[in-house]
């Protein structure tokens, strides 16, 4: 059973979660929502979920602040961007610091359920324009001089940033677990970044003005 607590301040949004999602039939449940971040951080209680949806525009706070304040109140908890707004600008900025998924509310129960699945196996879940993007920025970055990738490493980075976990690398790779940590260590040394999270930020981060032009 997947539990969601909603933050989203239009109750037809919630409504339709609800309409969406039997528990008994789908093993997902809504078991919590609130209309403001400040809702959620003086009133929810973590051990009755798992995932939280939140909006992108909220009345009050800018989107970034927002889902900062829920990453430190539930460091344990992935958080989804659940809007209507389909802008990689937006995208990128939301992934940037530790968006598990951005689902669009257009999602169908099917595609909504699917992505449920990748996040709680513990994936990144990436759009499809966003993984387009994400592409033209590997094509530029994996294969810069710079950074001395061998051809394994850049198989492994291109699975990495899709949001595969070293496991389901391995089983891609043919390769073991211990291979495939070995070799995202090595890297991020490459990157100059000491954990996963500063080489996905590193990542994103690369050619903004050339592929996304300036903002």
């Amino acid at each position: 059973m997947v539990r969601i607590f909603i933050v989203d301040d239009h109750p037809v949004t919630i409504t339709g979660l609800h309409t969406y999602f039997r528990p008994s039939r789908d093993e997902i449940s809504i078991t919590g929502s609130a209309s403001t971040i400040e809702e959620v951080l003086s009133k929810a209680d973590p051990g009755t979920f798992d995932v939280i949806f939140m909006d992108l525009w909220l009345n009050g706070g800018n989107p970034l602040d927002n889902f900062k304040k829920l990453a430190k109140k539930f460091p344990d908890i992935p958080i989804l961007i659940y809007t209507g707004e389909n802008s990689i600008h937006w995208q990128r900025k939301m992934f940037k610091v530790g968006a598990k998924a951005y689902i669009n509310k257009q999602a169908t129960k099917s595609e909504i359920s699917q992505i449920l699945e990748r996040v709680m196996k513990g994936e990144t879940v990436y759009t499809p324009n966003l993984n387009e993007a994400l592409l033209k920025r590997k094509i530029y970055s994996y294969n810069d001089p710079k950074y001395g990738l061998s051809e394994d490493q850049k198989e492994i980075l291109k699975y990495f940033m899709e949001g595969n976990t070293s496991r389901m690398i391995a089983g891609k790779m043919s390769k073991n677990i211990t291979t495939i940590d070995r070799s995202i260590r090595d890297i991020m040394g490459k990157f100059g970044v000491t954990n996963k999270l500063e080489l996905m930020k590193a990542i994103l981060s690369l050619d903004d003005e050339s592929l996304f032009g300036k903002r």
